[in-house]
């Protein structure tokens, strides 16, 4: 039988941005969660994706937390699992030893800390009351997560959109994002706004359209594109249009 070699070595020192503490009853809300933090290039530590096949659970925990540089405990109906309390007490040690932060999370359902973890009281904590896909508690985590707070909107100036520039808007959008699943994000992320509320459409161009429809409808055909430019700044078909209806 001919040998697999694994050629791809995975760095022994690897740093995290964050380390994702969480009971398994939570893998789902966690997981999705994590999915949106990936896409505001946050790296993560998530057990599923670091720790292999055949190796000791609590082993490669203890490996992980000297390399992250924030840990967040995610803190569901069902409290704390048996490894994720293990993990709270590394973690808060090493927060302290480090002066790291440590971001306690609640999800949806939980309205207050468990009593068995009071002391998180001291740490300023994010709420997911309602949902998941709270805008505003996935501004607060990244920004307990990277130290940098979104920065307010910039003030739109008069800018000219005529026809013309509607339709060079619709495809510089379409470069910028490709799917529809990444324009929801930009969307809910820059604008706090739901795209399906929005809009719709039979297909992604037909998405865009709509919601530059809409954007002109509502005046905020300029908050889009430097909301745009803020989630995809290097995208040189938006970038162009940028520069070309400031400069008009």
């Amino acid at each position: 039988m001919e040998k697999i070699l694994n050629t791809q070595k995975q760095p022994e020192n690897e740093e995290f941005d964050v380390f994702l503490a969480h009971n398994s009853e939570d893998k789902p809300e966690v997981r999705a969660l994590a999915n949106q933090l990936k896409e505001h290039g946050i790296k993560l530590w998530l057990d599923e994706e670091q720790i292999p096949p055949g190796r000791s659970f609590q082993d490669e925990i203890q490996k992980a937390i000297p390399l992250v540089k924030s840990a967040a405990i995610f803190i569901g109906l069902k409290g704390l699992g048996k490894w994720q309390r293990m993990e709270v007490d590394s973690l808060t040690r090493m927060c302290v030893e480090k002066h790291i932060p440590l971001i306690p999370v609640l999800l949806p359902g939980v309205s207050q800390l468990p009593e068995n973890l009071v002391f998180l009281k001291n740490y300023t904590r994010v709420e997911f009351s309602k949902s998941i896909d709270d805008v505003k508690a996935l501004k607060n985590l990244v920004w307990g997560i990277t130290g940098t707070q979104s920065s307010p909107q910039q003030k739109p100036t008069e800018l000219w959109f005529n026809g013309d520039r509607l339709q060079q808007f619709h495809k510089a959008l379409l470069s910028a994002f490709r799917t529809t699943a990444k324009l929801k994000q930009m969307v809910r992320f820059r604008l706090d706004e739901n795209l399906d509320a929005i809009t719709g459409g039979a297909n992604h161009s037909q998405v865009v359209s709509n919601l530059i429809e809409w954007a002109d409808a509502e005046g905020r055909l300029e908050e889009l594109l430097i909301a745009a430019r803020k989630e995809n700044p290097g995208n040189p078909a938006l970038r162009k249009f940028d520069e070309q209806i400031r400069n008009s």
